[in-house]
C-alpha cells in the first residue's frame, strides 16, 4: 500500500504514541521505521540468554490510573496489557559518593525527613528549598505545562509566589536558599536522569522530576522497555494501520508548499498529506527536507540549538543472583563529591586539549554512572539465565565525532567506525573505568561477568540517527526549555514533529506526551482533555492478549505478527 493517510517517520516511543493515536482516530497510519526494530531508545536486545535495555530504566508515576503513561495507554486500550512494578519505594534511586550514600525514598515527607536527618547543619536552608522547590511541583502539569500558552498560564496562577523561581537554574535556587556544600551533590545528583547540569537546567525542569519520581514513585514495566513499542504496534495494526521495519526515510517530500509523503533510501515514495516527524530534530530540517522549504531562519534556529550529552552503556551478563543481595534501586555511583555539572566541565573534550590521554585520565578520575540492574526490577520475566543477572552501568560523555577518531559526517552519512583503532581504544577504556566504578557497589563484579560489551554514542547514532548520538534531544536548559523548544505543529503544512526535542522534554513520558500532542494537532483535537475524562479511542477489543508465549521483541521485528514466539518466564 502506497497511499496512507499519516506517515510517522520514526518508532521511538514519541513516534509510536502518536501513530497509536491516529490509527484509533480512524487515520490510516505507517510508521517507517530504519532500523531492524522498533521501539527508539525502548528497544531491547538478547546476547546468550541475556536480555538487555537500550533505554528504559524506571519511569515514574505508573502505579496510578491518573498518572500520564497509565492516562495515555488506556487512552488506546493498551493498558490492560502493559504492568509495572515498582522499584524500591524506601530508595528507588541510591547516590553513593565518597562522603555520604543518600537513598532517595518515595514521599515529599519521607523525603524532606531523609535529607534533614543526613544534613542536620542545613536544616534551615533545605526546609527553603523543598518550600520552593514543593510549590513548583505542586502547580507543574507536564502533560498542559510547557505545551501552550494556556497551560503556562495555569501553572502560573498555581505556583503563586513561587512562579518566579520557576526559570532559575537549580545552582542559583540553592545559593538563594542558602544550601551548604554538604547536600548539595544530593539535591544535584538526580540531574543525569534529564542530562541538563544543575547550572543549566532551571528549577521547574527540577521540580517535575521530583513530583514524577518522589511523589509518583518510579516503575518498571514487565517485560522491559520492548513491550511499550511493540503494545502501541499492536495497536496500530488493530486499528487499521501498519509499521514497516528497515524502511530508511531519506526525504520529507514537500511540493506545492505542503507535505506530499516520503522518499525512501532505495527509491520509494508513499504518499500522504501528513507526515509526523520522530526523527531526530536537527535532521529532520537539516537533513530530510530539501533547504528550499526551510526558511533561513529556521534553519538558524534548528542549527543554533544544544543538544543533550549522549550516554555510554556498558552491558555486563553475570554469573550470580543479585536480586539476592541488592534492591532494585537504581543506583548512581560518583567518584567525587560533585554533581553532574562539575564533572562534565572535567570530561569536556575541548578542555582536555582533545589529548585522548589526558582526557580518559580526567574521565578515571572523575567518573560517574547510573547502574540499572533489571534482573531486580523484573523478576518475572527471563532476562537472564536463571541464577543470573544483567547489569547496565551509563554514563554521559561529550558529543564530539572526534574524540572517537571519526570526521563530521558519522555513521549515518556511511562512515566505518567499528574498525577505527581511536574508537576501538576509547571504547575499551571508559568500558573498564565503568566496570572498576561498578565493582565498588557491586562485590566481586569482575570475577562473575560472563557476558561484556559496550555502546558508545556513535552506536546509538548509527541505529537512531540521532545528532551526536544522543538520546535526550536538544537540552533541557534555560534557553530550551518548555515553550521556548518546538511544538509539534510546523510552518510547512502537514507536517508535524514528535520526540524528545519537543516542548514536553526527554524520557519515555516526555515523548509519549509529544505523541499525543502530535496526534492531537493532526486531528485538531484536545487529546489530554478527552482521554483524562476517560474517553478510550480505537478498537481496545482488537489488541492481542499477551499470554506465556508473547514475545515483544518478536512483534518489533515483525518477524511473526502478533508476537506467537515463545518467551519463558521465571
Amino acid at each position: 500500500m502506497q497511499d496512507w493517510d499519516v506517515i510517522v517517520v520514526g518508532s521511538g516511543m514519541g513516534g509510536m504514541t502518536a501513530a497509536a493515536y491516529l490509527a484509533a482516530n480512524g487515520r490510516r497510519t505507517l510508521v517507517l521505521e530504519q532500523g531492524d526494530v522498533l521501539g527508539g531508545s525502548t528497544h531491547v536486545f538478547r546476547r546468550k540468554g541475556y536480555e538487555f535495555e537500550v533505554g528504559v530504566h524506571y519511569l515514574g508515576d505508573c502505579g496510578r490510573p491518573e498518572g500520564n503513561i497509565p492516562t495515555m495507554l488506556r487512552g488506546v486500550g493498551a493498558d490492560k496489557h502493559i504492568e509495572f512494578r515498582e522499584i524500591d519505594p524506601d530508595g528507588f534511586d541510591v547516590l553513593t559518593y565518597p562522603s555520604v550514600t543518600f537513598k532517595v525514598p518515595r514521599g515529599w515527607d519521607n523525603y524532606r525527613d531523609r535529607l534533614l536527618e543526613t544534613f542536620p547543619d542545613d536544616a534551615a536552608a533545605l526546609r527553603r528549598y523543598l518550600r520552593i522547590i514543593r510549590k513548583l511541583a505542586d502547580a507543574v502539569d507536564r502533560a498542559t505545562t510547557p505545551a501552550s500558552l494556556r497551560g503556562q498560564a495555569a501553572f502560573l496562577l498555581r505556583a503563586g509566589w513561587a512562579a518566579p523561581f520557576a526559570m532559575v537554574p537549580l545552582s542559583n535556587l540553592l545559593d538563594l536558599c542558602g544550601v551548604g556544600p554538604a547536600p548539595r551533590p544530593v539535591l544535584c545528583g538526580q540531574t543525569p536522569a534529564y542530562a541538563a547540569p544543575a547550572d543549566r537546567a532551571p528549577a521547574i525542569v527540577q521540580a517535575g522530576y521530583l513530583k514524577n519520581y518522589v511523589e509518583g514513585g518510579a516503575y518498571f514495566p514487565i517485560g522491559g522497555g520492548q513491550v511499550l513499542s511493540a503494545t502501541m504496534a499492536e495497536v496500530v495494526r488493530a486499528n487499521g494501520g501498519d509499521f514497516r521495519i528497515n524502511a530508511r526515510v531519506a526525504e520529507i517530500v514537500v511540493e506545492g508548499g505542503r507535505v506530499r509523503g516520503v522518499r525512501l533510501a532505495d527509491g520509494e515514495f508513499i504518499t500522504a498529506p501528513v507526515v509526523v516527524s520522530n526523527a531526530d530534530l536537527k535532521r529532520t530540517y537539516l537533513e530530510l527536507l530539501d533547504p528550499a522549504v526551510v526558511s533561513p531562519a529556521k534553519r538558524k534556529l534548528v542549527s543554533g540549538y544544544t543538544m543533550a550529552w549522549p550516554l555510554f552503556n556498558t552491558y555486563l551478563g553475570l554469573d550470580i543472583d543479585l536480586s539476592e543481595t541488592m534492591t532494585s534501586a537504581q543506583i548512581w555511583k560518583f567518584s567525587a563529591d560533585a554533581d553532574f555539572g562539575p564533572m562534565r566541565k572535567v570530561a569536556n573534550w575541548q578542555a582536555a586539549g582533545r589529548d585522548r590521554e589526558r582526557w580518559l585520565r580526567l574521565i578515571g578520575d572523575n567518573a560517574a554512572a547510573m547502574i540499572h540492574i533489571a534482573t531486580n526490577k523484573d523478576t518475572v520475566t527471563a532476562l537472564a539465565p536463571a541464577g543470573h543477572s544483567v547489569v547496565e552501568i551509563m554514563t554521559y560523555l561529550p558529543p564530539d565525532h572526534e574524540l572517537w577518531g571519526l570526521s563530521a559526517g558519522g555513521p549515518v552519512h556511511g562512515e566505518n567506525y567499528r574498525t577505527n583503532p581511536d574508537y576501538l581504544a576509547v571504547k575499551e577504556a571508559i568500558t573498564e573505568i565503568l566496570i572498576d566504578l561498578a565493582g565498588e557497589v557491586i562485590p566481586n563484579l569482575r570475577e562473575h561477568i560472563v557476558w561484556k560489551e559496550a555502546a558508545t554514542p556513535i552506536t546509538q547514532e548509527r541505529y537512531t540517527h540521532s545528532t551526536a548520538g544522543g538520546s535526550y534531544g536538544i537540552e533541557m536548559n534555560l534557553r530550551q526549555v518548555g515553550p521556548l523548544r518546538p511544538g509539534p505543529k510546523t510552518d510547512i503544512p502537514g507536517l508535524y514533529l514528535a520526540g524528545a526535542s519537543l516542548s514536553w522534554g526527554p524520557g519515555v513520558e516526555g515523548v509519549m506526551l509529544s505523541g499525543v500532542g502530535a496526534a492531537g494537532a493532526v486531528l485538531r483535537r484536545d487529546l489530554f482533555t478527552a482521554i483524562r475524562q476517560g474517553t478510550v479511542f480505537g478498537s481496545a477489543d482488537q489488541i492481542p492478549a499477551h499470554g506465556g508465549d508473547w514475545d515483544p521483541l518478536a512483534v518489533a521485528t515483525d518477524t511473526t505478527p502478533r508476537g506467537q514466539k515463545a518467551r519463558t518466564t521465571r
